[in-house]
């Protein structure tokens, strides 16, 4: 099986055991994990209300997520680097606790990990953020979650590539497995000056500095801000074009669902329009075709 071996194992009930039935435990201890599991980073507290409560969630809703990320939007120019790194790691982390109580809600057999999972994959190695490993399938469940909560501009096709490559690269080597992408952004973003240093085009985290400044010299941050949904629109059609992998035997590169989260960072609501409701791509809907992929194909 290519993933990789953490010693150390506790079984499952125990306490201390992540995926067992014991006593619940707080989010960010380090206990020893599954096969190629990292240990749960600690939460870091930023000082951003929403934020901190979403650390110390073992299990939240959607909301709560999008509560935090709002508020993260909305208060990042405040943030110093290290604070700023801290509440996208908790905020990644959240939505994927999201994501992974809600699939096991729909489909209880599931075993799901929700954390960083090193898989080697066909291509190279590959990270991901929701997972299954099965002693005897490999890899039954691989989730790529891409925030892109700054600098959407820049971001948003490099982002869009990443979960096309992780599809293809876990595809190859575990062909049964169902893969899904998460993008969410909001429906703004910060205007940048000129003067600003450009970041690499693929950063391990999209942090944004010196936005304070841009804020000022914008007048204010009404007039700091850039409307991101013509680019979400753009988004929303190219994978539309891309159909979903509905059996094994279908194209590796293709995803069996994609979700596009887009949040107004000024309500912390989910926009209701944006994707269109019917076309996949809405959170409900990206988890109902999830379950429904791993339920067919893992009986």
């Amino acid at each position: 099986m290519a993933v990789r071996q953490s010693p150390g194992r506790e079984p499952a009930g125990e306490p201390g055991w992540a995926g067992g039935d014991g006593p619940a435990r707080e989010v960010g201890s380090r206990q020893p994990g599954r096969l190629g599991q990292r240990p749960a980073r600690r939460s870091t507290p930023v000082g951003l209300p929403h934020v901190d409560t979403l650390s110390r969630l073992e299990a939240p809703d959607l909301q709560r997520y999008v509560d935090a990320v709002s508020e993260y939007v909305r208060e990042s120019a405040s943030l110093d680097s290290s604070a700023a790194k801290s509440a996208q790691i908790a905020l990644s982390a959240g939505l994927g606790r999201c994501l992974k109580a809600e699939l096991e809600a729909r489909v209880p057999r599931m075993d799901l990990f929700a954390g960083e999972l090193d898989v080697a994959g066909a291509l190279r190695s590959a990270r991901a953020d929701v997972s299954e490993a099965h002693p005897l399938d490999g890899l039954r469940l691989a989730v790529e979650i891409k925030p892109i909560n700054l600098a959407v501009g820049r971001a948003i096709w490099n982002r869009f590539g990443d979960v096309q490559v992780f599809a293809v690269n876990i595809h190859l080597k575990f062909p049964f497995a169902v893969v899904g992408g998460v993008l969410a952004l909001p429906t703004w973003e910060w205007r940048r000056g000129p003067a600003d240093r450009e970041e690499p085009l693929d950063p391990p985290l999209e942090l944004d500095l010196g936005l304070g400044s841009d804020m000022a010299a914008a007048g204010g941050p009404e007039s700091g801000r850039v409307d991101t949904r013509p680019l979400i629109e753009r988004l929303v059609r190219r994978l539309q074009s891309t159909r979903r992998r509905e059996t094994e035997a279908d194209a590796p590169h293709l995803l069996e669902a994609a979700a596009v989260l887009v949040y107004d960072p000024d309500t912390g609501t989910v926009e209701p329009d944006l994707p269109p409701a019917g076309c996949g791509l809405r959170w409900d809907e990206f988890v109902a075709t999830l379950s429904d992929r791993y339920d067919l194909r893992f009986e």
